[in-house]
């Protein structure tokens, strides 16, 4: 039987990107599902205050990225939180890029801005293999958009991997659930045209230095496939 995971959208793709996809659900399913073989993906627009009525109601959770941060006080996020944890009890929970962070914030850890915008390719180095990440690898290079991170991981974490600019880049708490701060989702046209949008706020050089990065290869394939994993696990 298959799966039916329920899209935790943390917010909308602005109307620029449309041509990429119309929603963070819409790129989840070309992530998790390319041919149309794969989960169920269930949406709810959580930041226009829609949730699940039940931490079971999916066989699974993925908490997408964002244009906001986890501290921003907003009433929606703390509503998000409260539902992970619930989630969790029973069901796997994955969290991406702001959905790493709000994990870690829902669980009591720390979040703060970066040292400075990780965009482009970035590669983790990982330090421990459980079960679910096959193929196993020993480090993921993946695209990154973010100005906030992980500082403290929550009590009780472990963490899988990371960099020097984003030491947690990976992590599990508990057996339930898993964040990664990179994109596996993200494509390399989408982010290119990101990038490019952004250049005033991110600085010429930042973004230069990201798009020359575009030409390394990326593991999304293999990251789906250990999420895929992790939510059947």
């Amino acid at each position: 039987m298959s799966l039916t995971i329920g899209i935790l959208e943390a917010g909308a793709v602005a109307a620029e990107f449309a041509a990429h996809h119309t929603s963070f659900t819409d790129s989840f399913r070309n992530f998790l599902a390319p041919s149309g073989n794969g989960p169920s993906l269930r949406p709810y627009h959580c930041y226009e205050g829609e949730f699940p009525q039940a931490g079971d109601a999916c066989d699974g959770w993925l908490i997408t990225g964002s244009a906001a941060s986890v501290y921003d006080g907003d009433e929606w996020i703390a509503e998000l939180e409260a539902f992970t944890r619930t989630a969790a009890e029973s069901k796997p929970v994955v969290g991406i890029c702001f959905g790493h962070q709000l994990v870690a914030q829902a669980f009591g850890g720390t979040v703060a801005k970066a040292s400075g915008w990780g965009i482009g390719v970035h590669r983790h180095e990982l330090t421990a293999s459980p079960d679910w990440m096959q193929p196993s690898l020993s480090g993921i290079s993946l695209l990154a958009s973010h100005q906030d991170q992980v500082v403290t991981p929550p009590p009780g974490a472990e963490v899988l991997g990371g960099s020097d600019f984003c030491p947690i880049g990976v992590m599990t708490v508990g057996p339930n659930v898993l964040s990664i701060q990179n994109h596996p989702e993200m494509t390399k046209p989408f982010a290119a045209d990101l990038y490019h949008s952004r250049r005033d706020r991110m600085g010429s050089g930042t973004v230069d230095t990201a798009l020359d990065s575009l030409a390394t290869p990326t593991d999304e394939a293999a990251v789906a496939a250990w999420i895929l994993n992790f939510l059947k696990h």
